[in-house]
């Protein structure tokens, strides 16, 4: 699912280089026969018969070895081919007939050697043009471009990329995975062959890592059409799939509606038919123009995609990534560009935001690489903005088109899609990111939501914050059987919570490395007189009544849930057994009464609140520990009306 390439790296058309430079038009060897091979060689290249032409060319070239003309479109048809490395040598063998032209056609084979991956000879070319007069050197990203990968290509990162084992790759084209959260399962694309039919399909297949390998369990026939469906993206347990579906040539999309030439479709995963449910157009992303390469945050909460349309300030067509927001009801929010910093005034394509919800990797040829489409990273800073895109270097990188990034769970192995065994074919390959590009390593945490009274299914909310309070992660347990899954990064404080406006939240405060138990069962109570909330992530200055200025977790949700309700409630504060007990009964009343205050500033009507302070009367651990102390420290809010 790929724009046809629109931006063909400066790459002139042939008559555009006789109009530009005054180049004649007509043949001029001094021998008829090579003249009349060459004018049918134009004709057959105006045909877009590339092949006769060469051939035309090849028998003119063999009367005149010195035919500039031949020489020049020979180079021509390659560059437009994208064989860099043929162009190479008719370009040089005719500035090398007509030096006083090599100054005008410098850049061009500069970018040649360039776009082959000959960078240092790349660079040699620069350094010459830059004592020619009047500088010819016009294009600035191809000039960084080439400074940049002669230094990187000298500076290799310690990698190997190795094709994934198993029977993911083939003979015919693999890219576009998309890993679940738990990095043992994908979902990938495949362009297959068709019988009888000029042009290929692209189909979905799920693969499963068994061992060191990665084996095909099953095609998406639910999903897979006779059309062309690709570039799939899931959430991170699978429920929701993304994907981009195109028009055929009869412009119609079979048994889906389109608006564009290409959309964005979903499809929800039905769990007990274990399967995906009949896909449906993502309209409110979707235009006149061409969507595809959604990207699905792991948590489902934004959705990145590329959109090419022609612009109206006269740069021609343009693609750019564009993000949208789940809210709350379900909608997404009209969806815009990424700011500049991302989207170049070339191509990007290939978004895809890791688990830690801050490292968004992408490809471009808009950014300084080592030529075709490269692959970057961008990080996503405290105040919502993105840093500037850093190449991820050679040998990720390499002279081709690398793109579909996919990074695991751990933030430092990964997968792309890459043609570098066998040009024109991708294949799926992995390789271990240098640190310096790497994510940050995530956990999961995995569980289902249940009544504790009856045990069925609730459909909450489930978020993951980070210690300031910022939204992580979040998502709605499946009202099918009430689970959920949701990554956080290992290397920070975060705090996990469940909220539903009918049950009694729950909150809990992970440090960092902390490690989970691969699934959870959360049983909320009921809303119910005589229901307990512990609260023991009240933040309190040691051995005071005033709470900490910072984020207060359980207390947000509390105050969120007396005001989704009508309950009244009382408030009972405890403390441990160190001190007198007047003095602890005092403090528990004073800290009873700071979280009444909290409540009233957030908006509570404080006539909905009883206070109580216990001091340390009703321990509920032992006092002979910190451990116990800590839990004995706490307040209960119990629900009285």
């Amino acid at each position: 699912m790929r724009v046809p390439a629109q931006r063909l790296f400066s790459a002139i058309l042939f008559l555009g280089f006789f109009l530009a430079f005054g180049i004649d038009a007509f043949a001029q060897s001094s021998s008829n026969r090579a003249n009349k091979r060459y004018n049918s060689a134009r004709e057959a290249y105006d045909l877009k018969d590339r092949n006769a032409a060469l051939l035309d060319l090849e028998e003119a070239l063999q009367i005149d070895q010195e035919f500039y003309d031949a020489l020049m479109l020979k180079s021509q048809i390659f560059s437009e081919a994208g064989d860099w490395e043929k162009g190479i040598a008719p370009l040089s063998r005719a500035l090398n007939i007509r030096e006083n032209e090599r100054g005008i056609w410098l850049e061009q084979l500069m970018r040649l050697h360039f776009r082959s991956g000959q960078y240092q000879k790349s660079l040699k070319l620069l350094e010459e043009g830059s004592l020619l007069p009047n500088g010819v050197l016009k294009d600035s990203l191809l000039m960084a471009s080439v400074i940049f990968a002669s230094s990187s290509s000298s500076n290799p990162s310690d990698i190997a990329p190795v094709a994934l084992l198993g029977d993911v790759n083939s003979s015919s084209r693999e890219y576009y995975p998309t890993l679940f959260s738990n990095g043992t399962r994908m979902i990938f694309t495949r362009e297959l062959n068709v019988y009888n039919r000029s042009f290929g399909q692209e189909d979905f297949f799920e693969a499963e890592k068994q061992g060191d390998e990665w084996v095909v369990i099953r095609s998406l026939n639910e999903i897979n059409t006779e059309r062309n469906e690709g570039a799939p993206s899931v959430r991170g347990d699978g429920r929701v799939l993304m994907f981009a579906a195109c028009a055929g040539v009869d412009g119609s999309y079979g048994r889906r509606a389109g608006k564009g030439s290409c959309d964005i479709f979903q499809s929800n995963y039905d769990v007990i038919a274990a399967s995906y449910l009949p896909a449906e157009n993502l309209k409110s992303m979707n235009s006149s123009s061409w969507e595809s390469q959604p990207a699905l945050s792991s948590d489902g909460r934004f959705l990145f995609f590329v959109r090419a349309f022609q612009s109206r300030d006269g740069r021609g067509l343009v693609q750019d990534i564009y993000i949208s927001e789940r809210e709350d009801t379900g909608e997404w929010t009209t969806p815009a560009p990424l700011p500049d910093v991302i989207n170049s005034e070339g191509r990007e394509e290939n978004p895809f935001l890791h688990s830690d919800g801050r490292s968004f990797y992408f490809a471009s040829d808009g950014h300084p690489g080592m030529g075709g489409m490269d692959l970057f990273v961008s990080r996503k800073n405290e105040d919502g903005t993105w840093s500037e895109p850093e190449n991820l270097g050679y040998p990720i990188n390499t002279s081709g088109d690398e793109n579909s990034l996919q990074v695991f769970p751990d933030g430092r192995h990964a997968i792309f899609a890459t043609d570098r065994s066998e040009h024109g074919n991708l294949d799926l390959w992995r390789f271990e990111l240098p640190q310096e590009v790497s994510a940050n390593e995530v956990a999961l945490w995995k569980g289902e939501v249940v009544d504790a009274k009856t045990g069925q299914v609730v459909e909450a909310k489930v978020q993951v914050l980070d210690s300031a309070g910022v939204l992580i992660s979040t998502q709605r347990s499946n009202p099918s059987d009430g689970q959920f899954t949701l990554p956080f990064s290992t290397n920070e404080e975060v705090i996990i919570q469940i909220e539903h406006p009918e049950f009694a939240f729950f909150s809990l405060t992970l440090a960092q490395n902390t490690d989970l138990d691969q699934f959870v069962s959360i049983a909320l109570d009921r809303l119910e007189i005589g229901t307990t909330m512990t609260l023991r992530d009240v933040r309190f200055d040691k051995s005071s009544a005033d709470l900490i200025g910072s984020f207060q977790p359980e207390l947000d949700q509390l105050a969120k849930t007396m005001l989704q309700s009508l309950i009244r409630i009382e408030i009972i504060g405890h403390t441990d057994a160190d001190g007198s007990s007047s003095e602890n009964l005092l403090l528990s009343e004073a800290r009873a009464e700071a979280v009444a205050l909290f409540l009233a500033e957030q908006g509570v009507d404080r006539k909905r609140m009883e206070l109580k302070g216990m001091g340390a009367t009703m321990p509920i651990a032992s006092n002979e520990t910190d451990y116990g102390k800590a839990r004995n420290r706490r307040t209960e809010i119990v629900v009285i009306n």
